[in-house]
């Protein structure tokens, strides 16, 4: 394995040596859907906790689809033991050394410090073990800290120095440790600003990560294109570096989903993100054949992808959640397409645009064309004053 200091020294052939069909670990950030009366849709996301264990991926929560932002604490704790209690009836799809469920947590709405992190999330995490215990629920979980915003203008010794604390404090509840969550989709002072050589560290001192989350979505500088992921691959040079038997690297990349495909000098690889919540089944399919090296393999990557790209609007994540949901509803995994009560109207779908993941839905054959027209009826808001000749028209245009 060649050493690689900078992005500058990556090249197409460095990418192709670390292709492999080994198998990938899937992880799904779970939707959170809701009823026109404003409540959880606890039905739908039975169904969708289900289906996503089913087909052997990982339940995660309280996460950005699950509209962690909006979500007060009391649901927020429900939906760690709801979705652990239904992950842990169905364990026998995820093989023991498995978290049945990864749990998202936030610190950024508190008013702290660098020093209060680490105790602020030790004091969540106590909340939602406490009720997992008074359940009787599994302790197969791995937790998933969001970037806090005051790490963003701290020091590198600072970031490594709350990462340890973070990891201690996880260390004394779980033995499936914590995901480490880096975040870029190009909004300026949100998400994480780590750098190679903090990153590097914050992997090598905190012993309680067991994977590595990299989430870069952001336009480059100097490219016609909008992502080269040479990024990625740096990091994942960074992870066979240091603990390439400890730590899986999961892609957090809705752009370039082959990205699952290159750990070929990892023990442990994966895929999280919100894509693999349009069909768990397609995601599974899709693993199946990289792991039987059928090339089949990549044309549903590049379906999948594309469907990704198209729900996704750089800098507009509440866009990419509504048009998740539209999707979930159009191929019958949730009843009512419906954003989270609390968000904004620049985060939601207009009507015009419905169709767009009803292209998705044929074209990936998870809705039959001929309950096409009903669908729409129900889903698409005005579309209930149309003729059948006019739904059949935009239909016929989805082909």
């Amino acid at each position: 394995m060649k050493p690689i200091e900078s992005e500058k020294d990556i090249t197409i052939q460095d990418i192709y040596d670390r292709q492999c069909n080994k198998e990938i670990l899937a992880t799904t950030a779970l939707y959170g859907p809701w009823t026109p009366e404003g409540a959880f849709d606890w039905k739908s996301y039975t169904t969708l906790v289900e289906n996503v264990v089913q087909n052997s991926s990982v339940p995660a929560t309280n996460v950005d689809t699950t509209w962690a932002i909006y979500n007060d604490w009391p649901l927020t704790k429900e939906l760690v033991w709801k979705t652990a209690g239904i992950a842990q009836e169905n364990s026998q799809f995820l093989s023991d050394d498995r978290p049945l469920v990864v749990a998202g947590l936030n610190t950024n709405s508190f008013e702290i410090t660098l020093d209060d992190i680490a105790p602020t999330l030790c004091k969540q995490i106590e909340e939602i073990d406490k009720g997992l215990k008074e359940r009787r629920l599994t302790d197969r979980i791995r937790y998933m800290p969001v970037p806090d915003k005051r790490l963003y203008q701290a020091s590198r010794d600072e970031k490594i120095r709350v990462y340890r604390e973070i990891g201690q404090v996880v260390e004394n509840f779980t033995d499936y440790g914590m995901v480490f969550f880096e975040l870029d989709i190009g909004i300026p002072g949100f998400g994480s600003n780590f750098t190679p050589e903090e990153i590097e560290s914050i992997l090598g001192e905190t012993v309680a990560i067991q994977e590595y989350k990299s989430a870069l979505i952001s336009q480059k500088t100097g490219f016609r294109c909008v992502y080269d992921f040479c990024d990625d691959i740096l990091r994942i040079h960074i992870v066979e570096k240091v603990a390439p038997r400890r730590v899986q690297y999961s892609t957090g990349n809705d752009w370039f989903i082959s990205l699952a495909r290159y750990g070929k000098n990892l023990e442990k690889h994966g895929y999280l993100l919100g894509a693999s919540q349009i069909s768990p089944m397609l995601f599974k399919m899709w693993r199946d054949f990289v792991v039987a090296a059928k090339p089949c393999s990549l044309a549903i990557e590049q379906d999948l992808q594309a469907a990704a790209k198209d729900f996704w609007t750089p800098g507009n994540v509440g866009i990419y959640r509504h048009y998740l949901a539209i999707f979930l509803a159009f191929t019958g995994l949730i009843d009512h397409p419906l954003p989270h009560p609390a968000c904004e109207a620049r985060f939601r779908v207009q009507p015009d645009d419905y169709f767009l993941p009803l292209r998705h839905a044929l074209r990936l054959g998870l809705l039959d064309r001929s309950e096409a027209k009903s669908r729409v009826r129900h889903i698409v808001p005005g579309c209930k004053t149309w003729t059948d000749a006019e739904i059949s028209k935009r239909i016929e245009y989805m082909s």
